[in-house]
């Protein structure tokens, strides 16, 4: 249900911007993306950055409003999921070793909290379900469709009359021609917005809806805390004392996972036990786990508490078109999600130290770890590196050339060693930066209603938007990249090049795919893996030549779902994070 509310929610926000989304897909397959590479979002083992976007203003994400908007619609989301589900309660059981009376209370206690939360949560859903479809169907009228469509075939017949005349137009006049049309379309737009009465009357909706989460944050409050205070009710003395850990270890399970920013979700017992060390150099790092513990939990708790008891006074002061207001919310939000980031970065390292810094194998095995984890948009394998690997793993390869080019491959990662680190530096200024300047376009945006709202998309498709000064490391990457792709396959013949994986255009953060990719590596993880299900048809985790047609199809299929109110299907939802695992990182065989 989660999902039908955003969707409805997500199409009624972003219909300002429907007209222009088609084409600025066509715009970022020779555009680089502003924001560089989305990785792997939240959820499950707490894998991966945030940094991503909500709903389909993803597909925008760090243009215009549309990101802003994106952060809006998960935050919306999260505020409706669960704060416990039925997964949970082995956890329970096992944590705090409930005995089989306490188990069965605890049973009762649970069914007693679905019977009250779910329809709850469902009658807010299909209220505010209803106050989308009621906006959709003003916006998306038959006559304002037949406008919109009438404004792409015009552009179509111009360009291709252009072209025609003067031959095939290059990348950077094919985009300054969709700029300068777009800018003209969303003014044409926006009039009619602010004459029409579209734009009171689409505020108006959204007002309705934030004034029903902010009830519903209030109620959802006194639901959880009506389940763990029954709970408590029946434990004993020794059960009582093993309830802050536990506490803990929920608020990890739970939460990490709702990261936005690269290393803020990351879990170091996770990780540590994934790595499976000898004991020996376990017992190294098993000395810090308490101060990480209950440092992690205290920045946590500050976050989680601020975001929770900020959302209603953020939502006032979006109806009130208080952006100032609005914006010192989001900026505050940041700043503890970057307090989190804070204490996993400050751990990886006194962690790594313990094992011997980078100079032991399980320092460097720990420290990578923990990276990939928690910055996979910047330590990620790149496209370059998995060409060198499958190199390696040629058949019938000389041995002087197999050296060679494992020497090649060590002077290629220890070149983009320091520009990950660069790249890393600036996106801990950055990615909080983002969410700050997002969020205060969403209360623009809102605070505009649609006529503001498209003029602010033509104006970032116009170039507005600041320049993303991680671009620059990123291309200097993608550079290095090139260059040993070139030694490499000055080494190799014709057919074991052939064999090697496509270099795609690396784009941002070395997982590219060209632009396109570029641009699905701003979308959230769960929208991204839905994508990627659908077209990615030979399994590789990127999109070939022979696959661009599938992107076509599937992208007129969302849209042609928008115009009709339908809204994007979603796919499978993360939910809440904890579904087992130890409360601290063990060392398990």
């Amino acid at each position: 249900m989660p999902q039908q509310i955003s969707k409805h929610i997500r199409i009624a926000l972003i219909a300002a911007g429907a007209f222009v989304a088609a084409e600025q897909l066509t715009i970022a397959q020779t555009e680089p993306p502003a924001g560089g590479q989305g990785g792997r979002e939240g959820g499950g083992r707490q894998r991966g950055d945030g940094g991503g976007r909500g709903g389909m203003g993803g597909f925008m994400g760090g243009r215009g409003n549309m990101g802003g908007m994106g952060r809006g619609m998960q935050d919306i989301r999260e505020a409706l999921e669960a704060d416990f589900m039925r997964r949970d309660l082995p956890i329970f059981v096992r944590q705090l070793t409930l005995t089989e009376d306490q188990s069965g209370v605890l049973e009762t206690l649970y069914v007693d909290y679905e019977a009250q939360y779910q329809p709850e949560v469902e009658s807010v859903q299909m209220a505010m379900s209803q106050i989308g479809q009621t906006m959709m169907r003003s916006f998306m009228s038959p006559e304002r469709q037949q406008r919109m469509q009438g404004m792409w075939d015009e552009m179509r017949k111009e360009m291709e009359a252009l072209e025609a005349q003067n031959g095939p137009m290059d990348d950077d006049t094919r985009r300054q021609f969709f700029r300068e049309r777009m800018q003209k379309a969303t003014e044409q737009f926006a009039n009619d917005a602010q004459n029409s009465g579209l734009d009171a009357e689409i505020k108006a909706g959204i007002g309705e809806m934030l004034t029903k989460m902010e009830a519903w944050q209030t109620r959802k409050s006194q639901l959880r805390d009506g389940f763990a205070n029954g709970l408590k009710a029946v434990l004993d003395d020794d059960q009582l004392s093993q309830w802050p850990a536990f506490e803990r270890f929920l608020v990890r399970e739970k939460t990490l996972p709702k990261g936005r920013i690269s290393g803020e979700n990351v879990n170091l017992f996770l990780v540590i036990d994934d790595l499976r060390m000898p004991p020996e150099e376990f017992a190294k790092v098993e000395p810090h786990f308490n101060d990480y513990e209950t440092r992690l939990d205290g920045a946590l708790r500050a976050r989680n508490a601020y975001l929770e008891e900020s959302m209603p006074r953020l939502f006032k002061s979006i109806q009130q078109s208080d952006v100032d207001g609005a914006a010192r919310i989001f900026k505050r939000q940041a700043e503890l999600r970057s307090s989190v980031r804070d204490v996993n970065d400050e751990y990886r390292t006194t962690m790594v130290n313990a094992l011997g810094g980078g100079e032991t194998e399980w320092g460097r095995a720990l420290d990578g770890a923990v990276l990939k984890a928690g910055w996979s948009r910047i330590y990620d394998d790149t496209s370059t590196a998995r060409m060198f690997e499958a190199a390696l793993q040629l058949e019938g390869l000389e041995a002087e050339k197999v050296q060679a080019i494992a020497e090649m491959f060590a002077q290629y990662g220890t070149e983009i060693r320091p520009v990950n680190e660069r790249l890393k530096g600036l996106a801990r200024t950055e990615e909080p930066t983002r969410i700050a300047e997002e969020g205060e376009r969403f209360a623009t945006a809102i605070a505009s209603g649609v006529s503001g709202f498209a003029r602010g998309m033509g104006g970032a498709m116009g170039g507005g938007d600041r320049e993303d000064p991680m671009r620059k490391a990123y291309d200097e990457r993608s550079a290095v990249g090139d260059r040993y792709e070139e030694r490499l396959k000055a080494l190799l013949t014709p057919e074991q090049i052939e064999k090697l994986p496509s270099a795609r255009g690396r784009g941002r953060g070395g997982a590219g795919g060209g632009n396109l990719q570029g641009m699905l590596d701003r979308i959230p993880e769960e929208q991204r893996k839905q994508f990627m299900d659908r077209v990615d048809t030979n399994k590789n985790g990127q999109i070939d030549e022979d696959e661009r047609q599938a992107v076509g199809e599937y992208m007129r299929e969302q849209f042609g779902n928008m115009r009709n109110g339908g809204g994007q299907r979603n796919g499978g939802n993360a939910g809440n994070g904890g579904g087992g695992g130890r409360d601290r990182g063990g060392n398990d065989a």
